[in-house]
């Protein structure tokens, strides 16, 4: 066999060992990629399910608004089909459905897009033509040094043999070290990969915590504003023989309800009702305890309007809550006569006090931590405040809010 025969031998060979190990890398990456899409899929079908669960509607009550809402909590294109939908074309597409709960026959699809799958896939794409490239190159490799054998015999025979096979053998190594380079990069693309599903994961997590919180929130916001419509009511079944009083307490009535629907839509769309957030703290306090505290309770405020001005807009909504839940708590169950809040500052500081001449509890007893007080507590909490709470029956309640603030100057 002549070298140049030999020569040719071996580049197929080695051509079509890295071609093996190039396919059979790809099939395994390949299978990485469906597990990853997989999980994509139902991640997002979870976090549809979720996003269900929170703001259910039936089928003939969809319209886009609704649709446009569930697809900015998904993340996805979400539609209402009476059979399940066409997965989307394309590489880096997720596609789920869930099945409308209570409404056989409806299916809820959402289609998205995943940059983690686009980077996996662009990962691969280059390692790919990267091996192809090398196979070719090492191939050629023998192919070069038996053309260059093939010189004249006085200039062949001037080079010994174990230069040539030297200079061979560092060709391969550094071709061995560039492979390694790549398999290493490769490898960095997909522990990339894999910490940006842990990511995903902790979003899907938060999420959940957000649920709760939204729980949190209309409890705070609906139960409380139902109940002050309800002495509303209550007050007018005793002022029947009033005919103005009993048409005013009627159209706050009527006020009041319109106010809690555009919270709770509020609420399902942005965890946050928006009358609250474009409001000052006194505006918004004010426009709650109007509806909040009956007639025959008399509502003492005494506020420092320097201490009103250190609180931040996007604390505003957190401490409406906070008193409403506070005055809620002295009427219903204390039935207190008399309410008084506070608020003044001191350095770095903003104290918020409600205190109530009403019944009174004893805070250690066993159920005492009702009244919607874990809620306030987790709402001071959240601003990076404390909540102390100060009451013995018989001898009213006092709860004091201190808020950390920066100065005025």
């Amino acid at each position: 066999m002549t070298p140049l025969a030999r020569a040719l031998l071996l580049s197929i060979t080695l051509v079509g060992v890295f071609l093996v190990a190039a396919f059979s890398l790809q099939a395994w990456w390949l299978r990485q990629e469906a597990a990853a899409r997989g999980e994509a899929s139902e991640r997002l079908g979870h976090t549809l399910d979720a996003a269900l669960r929170l703001a259910p509607r039936p089928p003939e009550k969809w319209d886009e608004r609704y649709r446009r809402d569930l697809s900015q909590l998904a993340q996805a294109d979400v539609q209402l089909e009476r059979a399940p939908g066409s997965p989307p074309a394309g590489p880096d597409n997720v596609f789920a459905t869930v099945t409308l709960a209570g409404h056989p026959g409806w299916i809820v699809t959402a289609a998205g897009h995943s940059p983690t799958l686009e980077r996996l896939r662009r990962s691969h794409q280059r390692l790919f033509i990267t091996t192809i490239f090398l196979a070719l190159l090492l191939g050629a490799v023998p192919l070069v040094f038996s053309l260059a054998g093939s010189r004249p015999a006085v200039e062949r025979d001037t080079r010994a043999p174990w230069r040539r096979d030297a200079a061979g053998l560092e060709q391969f190594a550094r071709l061995t070290v560039e492979r390694g380079a790549a398999l290493e990069r490769e490898h960095d693309a997909r522990r990339r990969a894999e910490e940006d599903l842990q990511v995903s994961r902790t979003l899907l997590d938060r999420s959940l915590e957000e649920r709760i919180r939204l729980g949190r929130e209309l409890h705070d916001n609906m139960s409380q504003t139902l109940y002050a419509v309800s002495l509303a009511l209550e007050s007018v079944r005793k002022k029947m023989t009033a005919a103005p009083a009993i048409e005013e307490r009627l159209d706050q009535c009527v006020i009041e309800l319109r106010r809690l629907n555009q919270e709770v839509r509020a609420y399902i769309r942005e965890l946050e009702p928006e009358n609250l957030r474009r409001e000052s703290f006194p505006t918004a306090l004010a426009s709650t305890l109007k509806g909040l505290v009956p007639d025959h309770v008399a509502l003492d405020q005494r506020f420092d309007p320097a201490a009103l001005e250190l609180i931040p807009a996007e604390h505003a909504s957190e401490l409406v809550n906070i008193v409403r839940e506070a005055v809620s708590n002295s009427i219903r169950h204390g039935r207190a006569q008399r309410i008084t809040l506070r608020a003044a500052h001191d350095a770095g500081a903003l104290a918020l006090a409600i205190a109530d001449d009403g019944a009174g509890f004893a805070p250690d007893q066993t159920g005492a931590g009702g009244h919607g007080l874990a809620n306030m507590r987790a709402r001071a909490a959240a601003l990076g405040g404390t909540l102390q709470v100060e009451s013995a029956p018989g001898k009213g309640t006092r709860v004091l809010l201190t808020l950390p603030v920066a100065s005025a100057s």
